[in-house]
């Protein structure tokens, strides 16, 4: 088989076994360490079992009896018995919290199965959840409750399901699915802002589609804010899709997200670029004069070429579209959008949302050449 084949076929064969397999496990808080965690169901049945090195433990409670909140520590023990794991199994609501530092984070409302186990001297918790609260979680976690706009939320459901769809194994040999962090996606549960049953059913409202191209699930890249110019993937990263394109984005900058700025002496800002060139703040002011106004994906210094993104890195700029100006004093960077601007523009997406367009729409502005398909049809 040519390798060229093997990826295309590959995502074929997760979005089937999604189609089939509709509770992703999930790493909860996976963005800390910690080794303390809370967790209670709120309300209903479930069933507690303690996997020990030599036995199996299982408690099974009802909507009557009192739901203890359980409190465990980094050597995982129930009623002083050593566990390699614990499990609890629910149709029900439960919530859980972990202790970071001093302080205890806010509760996470979660539904389907938890498991903990130990790792070291900390923990794990794991999710298994179904897709339709998973989807929903992660579309209020990355996108916000704000919009009012159930078509973005729709457009945003499309790529976080498509998303799941394409990195379904990324830590299949950790024990779960995804993360619930930026280094997957965001998810903090079930969706419980105010606008948490329009997401829900803006989530649910179009089944299992996902975005597809020449047959394939696509890569669904967003990001806050264009700033009123999306990116290329390559002049992000290395690899260029298809499916990408430049957008001149007018509803990103009626954005919240759409302007920024920071200001550097010019020591602060020679002590960077000093290590690759000696220019001067004349030098400076004619490079900053002669940018364009539109988004540059590289900066020539002399004989140099600087990749804008791996720039922004460094200064820890919201977005590599900039424009500085060099004044008396240092200089002002003029700084446009939110993230690496590849993709959908979540902000210009509800504003879209907001005037009329619906989600498919929304997609096919920031990408091209897309097709919507379900799962099951695949």
């Amino acid at each position: 088989m040519k390798r060229g084949h093997l990826v295309p076929i590959m995502l074929i064969c997760c979005a089937l076994q999604l189609g089939a397999q509709t509770t992703p496990r999930v790493l909860i808080f996976a963005d800390q360490e910690y080794s303390r965690l809370q967790i209670k169901v709120k309300s209903g049945s479930y069933t507690l079992t303690a996997f020990t090195p030599d036995s199996v433990f299982t408690m099974d409670y009802g909507p009557d009896d009192v739901h203890p909140l359980y409190t465990f520590r980094g050597d995982l023990r129930l009623n002083r018995a050593g566990c390699d794991s614990i499990r609890i199994s629910t149709k029900d609501t439960f919530v859980v919290r972990v202790l970071r530092g001093k302080n205890w984070t806010a509760e996470r409302p979660y539904l389907g199965d938890f498991t903990l186990r130990p790792n070291l001297i900390y923990l794990e918790g794991i999710v298994r959840t179904p897709i339709a609260p998973y989807i929903a979680g992660v579309v209020e976690a990355e996108g916000g409750s704000s919009s009012t706009a159930e078509a973005y939320y729709k457009a945003q459901a499309v790529l976080a399901r498509t998303w799941l769809i394409t990195n379904l194994k990324k830590h299949i040999t950790d024990g779960y699915h995804v993360k619930d962090d930026q280094s997957s996606q965001a998810f903090k549960g079930v969706p419980q802002s105010k606008n948490a049953a329009l997401i829900a059913s803006a989530c649910t409202a179009l089944g299992d589609t996902i975005a597809l191209h020449n047959g394939v699930p696509i890569i669904g890249f967003y990001h806050s804010n264009s700033g009123g110019y999306t990116a290329l993937p390559q002049e992000v990263w290395s690899k260029a899709l298809p499916y990408c394109r430049v957008v001149l984005d007018p509803f990103s900058k009626k954005g919240s997200k759409a302007e920024w700025e920071k200001t550097y002496s010019w020591e602060e800002w020679q002590k960077y670029w000093s290590r690759y060139i000696d220019w001067s703040v004349t030098d400076w002011t004619a490079f900053f004069n002669q940018l364009p106004d539109t988004r540059s994906t590289h900066w020539t210094l002399g004989t140099q070429s600087f990749k804008m993104e791996t720039v922004r890195r460094d200064f820890k700029w919201r977005s590599a579209y900039v424009l500085p100006q060099a004044t008396t004093e240092g200089v002002v960077v003029h700084g446009y959008g939110f993230g690496h601007g590849v993709g959908m523009a979540q902000q210009g997406a509800m504003l879209m949302g907001k005037a009329g367009f619906d989600w498919k729409e929304i997609l096919d502005f920031y990408f091209k050449d897309l097709a919507f398909e379900s799962v099951q049809n695949l």
